[in-house]
């Protein structure tokens, strides 16, 4: 009877410290998940990916008065183009709906 005791303790603090390691694994993936996104910086991101195709300052092959939806749209899924090469699909490289967003508004900013 004590031995089914000590082994019923054994594994509810065994338990707990899985559990603990868990939350305090998960917080931490969660920091960085987050840092990752804050530290996303559309203005070097453009430059190292998108101004060979779109020009310095977007001024080629955007229109910026397309509903952001679809630029959007293409900017994760790529888009076909006539006369020049296809946009490829950012989604495969890390971009997100809200990195897009951030690099709709940085090629509008220097569109201006």
């Amino acid at each position: 009877m004590r031995g089914l005791f000590v082994c019923a303790i054994s594994l509810a603090l065994c338990v707990s410290v899985v559990n603990a390691f868990r939350r305090g694994f998960t917080t931490e993936t969660q920091k960085a998940t987050d840092n990752e996104k804050q530290s996303f910086d559309p203005k070097a991101y453009y430059k190292l990916n998108c101004a060979e195709c779109h020009g310095s300052e977007a001024e080629k092959r955007f229109n910026p008065d397309l509903p952001e939806s679809q630029m959007i749209d293409s900017i994760l899924n790529g888009a076909k183009a006539e006369n020049t090469r296809d946009m490829p699909a950012f989604a495969e490289k890390g971009i997100d709906e809200q990195r897009a967003k951030a690099l709709i508004a940085y090629m509008k900013s220097i569109r201006e």
